[in-house]
Parts: C-alpha cells; sequence; structure tokens
C-alpha cells in the first residue's frame, strides 16, 4: 500500500512540474518589433543640438538637460 501511495505521489508531481514548465515556457505573445534602424530621422537642428550638448563632453545628466533646453529641443 505505501508503495502505490508513493507511485499515486510521484506521478501527481512529475504531471504538476510537466504542467508548469509548460505554461512558463509559452512565447510572449506580443513580441517587440524589430530593430531595422528605419526609425524616426533626426533633423538637422537636433543633430546640431546633440552634437553641442554632447561631443567631446563628459556626460552630466543635468548639463544635458539645461544645453539641449537652451537649444529649443526637448532632452
Amino acid at each position: 500500500m505505501f508503495s502505490a501511495n508513493r507511485h499515486v505521489v510521484t506521478v501527481t508531481l512529475l504531471l504538476a512540474f510537466g504542467f508548469a514548465s509548460q505554461a512558463l515556457a509559452q512565447p510572449d505573445v506580443n513580441p517587440p518589433p524589430p530593430l531595422t534602424g528605419h526609425g524616426s530621422q533626426i533633423g538637422e537642428h537636433r543633430r546640431a543640438a546633440l552634437k553641442m550638448c554632447t561631443d567631446g563632453i563628459k556626460f552630466d545628466s543635468d548639463r544635458y538637460v539645461t544645453c539641449m533646453t537652451k537649444q529649443g529641443e526637448e532632452p
């Protein structure tokens, strides 16, 4: 009787782990789009502002935000 109960418990646990692993293995329903390089284009004014605010300068968040705002661009 003891071995029969152990067999039932073992089969039940194996089935439970099997179904749990299937649920975890389901693919993402909405994967992110592939990176193709065809994103939004940067305008010349923004490109110049970015170059002025970041080129050859150690990055500092506050300085960057101030510089981009002075140039009339969103940080």
